[in-house]
């Protein structure tokens, strides 16, 4: 237990309870108050009590068997029950529990370390020494932790605040210029924050995702290979009895008794069945492998970093390596339509955002399907995503069969941190940003179409570099 007290080395028996304390200048070795308790309810008792003084204990030393009342793994199981952040060290010279035993009741666990009687008191000290480190690391951790979480919670409070000050000042109209440059800079400042953080928490809600489409598969993969394995072992000796039978042949020197074996062993590895599924084993393995390579690329695409500038990109190549890295979001509520326009010539994109901006809806198009449908275990809604060249612009449709937006809050769907999600569900910054990044960063327009019960159509329109080079032109000019 910490004690502010300086207090003399003790010798650690096997019921010890103890922890580091700050030591004296002079002293060699950290010091260590030390309680003893001769049965699993004392031991329970002194836990309790320390935690009420708020003066937790780092280690406890128990024995696996006792005078009375419970034995030690009852006591273990009854002590972190009450502090799960204690460490624990068995001392026992039986072999009542193996460590088998021991592991299959609590599990794997850093705070669990077994110490074999007899055992000398360097060992021990040395043991508790190191435990106590790792106990001061661990609560400087989750201290440093916490004052994080405080930081990061301060910070999206005043990145809130900011924000509704923007709203105030644009509603005004009566800044002055200077005002309203710095006001335009904070904005801008926090837009490209807002569009990271919509990233990272992006890249975290999919990689669980991801990870499931790889690993499906992945598992027949390493299945046919075992086949494959497997067959092979089992063709292996009708291939060594067909080169006895064929060096015989070839000496003159066939005899019944080998194509007598030659027939065993064709018998006995059911070559008919391999010749059928050895085929069927190489195509599954082979889609597999252009499955997980098909995910790979997609999320190549998706990730791309960009340079910050505008590059030409294949918009129907960006939506459907976007609806491969998202598919864990949709399948399971939604059938997916889609309906691309070939040939569509480039536009000029930043990829990484213009994919950000059609993940946000495909996303948002599941959410509003899974409110109507549920799990999807009764039905299915239907996603659509369809590609067009109308004139001058390049256009991409996200349609959905979900609840609809209702009219009283059409005009709210692209402010910032608006949302209908319940708490912790989602963020409001989804349509915002992707409002910001295809009229502001690509000149182009971001609207939409719905109707309560029927479903919602989100329209993106970006300008094909042909039409760019004027407006180029006469900025040159």
């Amino acid at each position: 237990m910490l004690s502010p007290e300086v207090i003399q080395p003790t010798p650690v028996n096997s019921d010890a309870l103890a922890a580091p304390v700050e030591a004296s200048p002079h002293a060699s070795f950290p010091v260590f108050e030390i309680d003893s308790a001769f049965s699993g309810e004392e031991g329970l008792a002194c836990v309790q009590k320390a935690l009420a003084e708020k003066r937790p204990y780092t280690m406890a030393f128990v024995d696996m068997r006792m005078k009375s009342g419970w034995d030690g793994i009852q006591t273990i199981s009854r002590l972190w029950n009450e502090c799960s952040d204690l460490q624990i060290i068995i001392c026992t010279a039986h072999k009542d529990f193996t460590w088998r035993d021991i592991i299959k009741r609590f599990g794997h666990s850093d705070r669990l370390l077994m110490l074999k009687k007899p055992f000398e008191v360097m060992d021990v000290r040395q043991l508790a020494y190191a435990l106590a480190e790792k106990w001061n690391l661990f609560n400087q951790a989750k201290t440093h932790l916490q004052r994080l979480q405080k930081l990061v919670a301060e910070r999206t409070d005043k990145l809130r605040r900011t924000n509704l000050c923007l709203q105030s000042e644009i509603a005004r109209h009566k800044k002055a210029q200077a005002e309203q440059k710095q006001a335009e800079l904070e904005r801008h400042l926090m837009e490209i924050q807002l569009r990271q953080a919509q990233k990272l928490e992006s890249v975290g809600r999919l990689a669980a995702g991801i990870a499931h489409e790889i690993n499906t598969p992945a598992q027949y993969i390493s299945d046919n290979i075992r086949f494959l394995q497997r067959s092979f072992d089992r063709i292996h000796p009708l291939l060594r009895q067909h080169q006895t039978l064929l060096r015989a042949v070839k000496a003159g020197a066939a005899t019944p008794a080998l194509l007598a074996g030659m027939e065993q062993a064709l018998a006995e590895c059911d070559l008919d069945f391999l010749i059928a599924e050895t085929p069927r084993a190489v195509e599954q393995s082979l889609e597999g492998i252009n499955g997980v390579s098909r995910i790979v690329h997609a999320m190549r695409d998706f990730s791309h970093p960009g340079t910050g500038e505008k590059v030409p990109i294949d918009l129907n190549q960006a939506v459907e390596s976007t609806l491969v890295v998202a598919a864990n979001e949709w399948k399971y509520v939604a059938n997916l339509v889609k309906d691309f326009q070939p040939g569509l010539p480039p536009v000029l994109a930043l990829p990484g955002e213009l994919n950000q901006v059609i993940l946000n809806l495909v996303v948002n198009a599941a959410h509003a399907i899974a409110d109507v449908v549920g799990d999807g275990s009764k039905g299915k809604g239907t996603i659509t995503l369809s590609t067009r060249l109308c004139g001058d612009w390049d256009q991409i449709q996200v349609g959905d069969t979900g609840t609809g937006i209702p009219e009283t809050i059409r005009d709210k769907v692209f402010d910032p941190f608006f949302t209908t999600r319940p708490v912790g569900k989602g963020t409001g910054q989804g349509l915002a940003i992707a409002r910001s990044v295809i009229v502001g960063r690509h000149n182009g327009t971001l609207s939409f179409q719905t109707q309560v019960g029927v479903g919602t159509v989100f329209t993106i329109r970006l300008p094909l570099q042909a039409a760019l080079a004027p407006q180029a032109a006469r900025e040159a000019a």
